[in-house]
């Protein structure tokens, strides 16, 4: 199972320095591995070129099986001992954006510490490069996010929609509660890092008529409100993060003059050829306690009050 384990990581890093780091092995203990593993199969499995270790056509066929024998193994082991949630001491390692963290941890960690007291939870932030990788290495266990992923890989849970919401100054001069497209296009925009998982909020934007190129880019939205107060400038943000900025500062929020699909937030596990007992129990946990979300979970269920001050 090393071996399948150090070609794998391998694979995935494009580096035995990286596969090293991920292994918790010296490097010479991975390249003794793959030389073992270059034997077994007679062939190099990795060319090393300008960007790394490139696999061969060889590695390429056999990484998912591979994977699924880690997976297969791994279940295996898992299920042998029943989970008990009121005695495990497991480490649940969740990915998060910051917005899931500010709206949602709260509800998640109340019910998996009133479930499993005794386990600890670690939280990193989104990486959606990462993710897959990450869950197939068993480095996290879930994430919550609005992107979609390889349907082989990832098991997607639908948790809720997430509608957006148009924010500006309170004192904004010309925008009303409900403005139209070209008032809204004469406008400057405030836009967040599309590596959060909205990107089509900004594609959707940037196809308006007379819609300006944005002035104010920031990383994330920890100080939209802040900004927007200080300036003429508007910002789209998810609904709930709208709430909080109209009790935090001097903003309103005004209902969009275009069509938007909301953000679909889903819980992104690992799909496995034998489910593991503790995954699923953590679904079924996360999946229960964000029914007490004060958002309805469907766009259907939101009228024009929930988009205005």
């Amino acid at each position: 199972m090393n071996l399948l384990r150090t070609f794998v990581v391998v694979y995935e890093t494009r580096s035995v320095t990286q596969a090293a780091h991920v292994l918790y092995l010296s490097q010479p203990s991975v390249s003794y591995a793959l030389g073992k593993l270059r034997k077994l199969f007679a062939d190099p499995l990795f060319l090393r070129n300008r960007a790394g270790l490139e696999p061969t056509p060889v590695a390429e066929s056999l990484y998912p099986r591979m994977i699924q024998a880690i997976q297969l193994m791994d279940s295996v082991v898992q299920s042998a001992t029943e989970f008990r949630a009121a005695e495990t001491t497991r480490t649940f390692r969740l990915m998060m954006t910051d917005l899931a963290l500010m709206a949602l941890f709260s509800f998640v960690v109340k019910a998996i510490q009133e479930q499993a007291p005794l386990a600890k939870i670690e939280v990193t932030l989104l990486d959606v490069a990462q993710l897959e990788d990450q869950l197939r290495r068993n480095e996290i266990d879930g994430a919550i996010a609005v992107p979609s992923f390889s349907p082989d890989v990832v098991v997607r849970d639908h948790l809720m929609d997430m509608p957006y919401v148009g924010v500006c100054a309170a004192s904004h001069p010309r925008l009303s509660a409900a403005p139209t497209v070209p008032e809204l296009s004469a406008e400057q925009r405030v836009v967040v890092s599309g590596a959060l998982g909205h990107q089509h909020v900004e594609q959707t934007l940037g196809q308006l008529p007379g819609q300006h190129a944005s002035s104010i880019a920031l990383p994330n939205y920890s100080v939209v409100d802040e900004t927007i107060a200080a300036t003429d400038s508007y910002c789209v943000v998810p609904l709930f993060l709208g709430d909080m900025f109209v009790k935090r500062s001097p903003v309103r929020k005004f209902i969009l003059p275009f069509t938007l699909e909301p953000g679909h937030v889903g819980l992104h596990t690992l799909r496995r050829v034998a489910p593991s007992p503790s995954v699923e129990w953590l679904r079924e946990v996360i999946t229960e306690a964000l029914t007490a979300y004060p958002y309805p979970q469907h766009i259907e269920d939101y009228d024009n009050s929930w988009f205005t001050s």
